[in-house]
């Protein structure tokens, strides 16, 4: 939303409602009052356009981001900004909203090979690793949150109509396990070089193997520490308890579709993306 829909963003924060629509589910109004909004979180590849026209916004919030950088590989970011880009717009966010209300998001490490080749590409190097982590610290950024590729139908479809296929280790037995540390295993390293705390977005064998911490997409008690109390610090059971998920109670203002005057149709479309149909 805040690159291709950012203007429904401002009218929603200035007039107090918006229009969800969660996933699977019919869209439905929301109204509220700027008192109510303890903070908004927002999620992007891209802030450009936020960082151009937030100042719009006429009432007081307290905005948080979670900013997902990846490889500059036209696989798997065939449209969003080159990394040197993002990492400009992260040093902007953290100058006006302080480092600590940014969260990057190497989100998700994926392997991938052009369909019928027998080699896997990964564009996850020690060097991107580096690259990112150090742009991180220059901006003071100390939470860096990773996953890794999961299997949805969807993605796999998608993935053979643009000719690759991705690589999914399997997480539910020890080989799959070791793939997924060996894949975060030069990303664990950057970090400790860079003083960043690593975190897992539902990656239990990053957490069991002391690889990263238990991360969560909202954290109400850190939200609470950086804005003052009134975050709710429930768990948010719509999400993947089961899987690591730590996230606590927040209300996604998004709509998971992507055709019609109603669409929040993403215009990054990167082939992995699990949030669209």
């Amino acid at each position: 939303m805040p690159r291709f829909h950012c203007d429904e963003i401002i009218t929603g924060l200035n007039g107090g409602m918006f229009h969800p629509q969660p996933l699977m589910n019919p869209m439905y109004r929301f109204t509220f009052t700027h008192e109510q909004i303890h903070s908004v979180g927002l999620w992007t590849q891209d802030g450009s356009v936020w960082i151009k026209k937030r100042g719009e916004v006429t009432r007081p919030y307290h905005y948080w981001y979670r900013f997902t950088v990846l490889p500059d590989d036209p696989c798997i970011k065939p449209k969003a900004p080159p990394v040197d880009e993002q990492l400009r717009q992260i040093r902007e966010l953290a100058g006006v909203d302080g480092p600590r209300a940014i969260t990057v998001c190497i989100d998700p490490l994926c392997r991938y090979r052009a369909a019928g080749s027998s080699s896997w590409t990964d564009p996850f190097t020690a060097d991107f690793f580096e690259r990112v982590l150090s742009g991180c610290a220059v901006a003071g950024i100390t939470r860096v949150t990773v996953s890794v590729i999961d299997f949805y139908r969807k993605v796999e479809n998608r993935a053979r109509r643009y000719g690759i296929e991705f690589y999914y280790p399997d997480k539910k037995n020890p080989e799959g396990a070791g793939d997924i540390i060996g894949m975060a295993a030069p990303l664990k390293s950057a970090a400790q070089r860079h003083g960043i705390t690593l975190y897992s977005c539902c990656e239990p064998a990053l957490v069991e193997a002391g690889a990263a911490l238990k991360g969560s997409c909202v954290d109400g008690a850190l939200l609470n520490t950086l804005f003052g109390p009134g975050a709710s610090g429930e768990q948010d059971r719509g999400q993947r308890k089961q899987g690591g998920c730590g996230c606590t109670l927040s209300l996604d203002v998004g709509r998971y579709t992507e055709n019609g005057p109603w669409s929040h149709h993403c215009g990054h479309d990167c082939p992995q993306c699990y949030a669209r149909r």
